[in-house]
């Protein structure tokens, strides 16, 4: 039984975005949403990375590190999740990308 998809909007570093995803994981990806605002906001507020680009490749790179060792923690191996960290990688470049090419 496939899943309808749905577009929630997503707020990261004062910026709206709009994206797509079947509505079983909508939640879920509003969550990531926020756990991402809140990373590349504190890494922002650090002032040692300047640009939303580079925030966002930090932010993506800390994300992925810290989710590597807590599976490692937890003896469930790295490659636990691969195709949901590409596929959610992938939609924030997208994101990110749209947002440049908008001016926003």
């Amino acid at each position: 039984m496939s899943d309808a998809t749905t577009t929630i909007g997503i707020r990261i570093l004062d910026n709206e975005y709009q994206v797509s995803c079947p509505e079983s994981e909508a939640d879920e990806l509003a969550a990531a949403a926020r756990d991402l605002n809140q990373r590349m906001t504190r890494i922002r507020e650090a002032g040692k990375v300047f640009g939303v680009e580079r925030i966002a490749v930090m932010a993506a790179l800390n994300a992925i590190h810290d989710n590597r060792r807590l599976h490692r923690e937890v003896g469930a191996g790295n490659q636990v999740t691969p195709d949901k960290v590409t596929e959610l990688t992938k939609r924030v470049e997208q994101a990110v990308e749209s947002h440049r090419k908008t001016g926003g």
